[in-house]
């Protein structure tokens, strides 16, 4: 689930940001920004939320921490792809 979660955070989000961007003949700035704000995760909100809806919060935390801890690398190989 983590593996599967982090893929589309990193990949997934940020391909439907540069299509949408790309679709409606943005300027690159604004795609580049559209792409770096797709693959922001949750945070502590989706945790809130996940706790509130009686959800695995544990699991929440988790995938939270590892998206958290691969954007340290992510956002550069991001940036550099752009």
């Amino acid at each position: 689930a983590v593996l599967m979660q982090f893929s589309l955070c990193y990949a997934m989000m940020p391909l439907l940001a540069l299509f949408l961007g790309k679709a409606f003949n943005l300027e690159p700035a604004i795609i580049a920004g559209m792409v770096l704000v797709g693959s922001i995760n949750g945070g502590q909100a989706s945790n809130l939320c996940t706790y509130i809806a009686k959800g695995n919060v544990a699991l929440s935390v988790l995938m939270t921490t590892a998206t958290t801890l691969g954007a340290i690398f992510m956002t550069p190989i991001l940036c550099k792809g752009l």
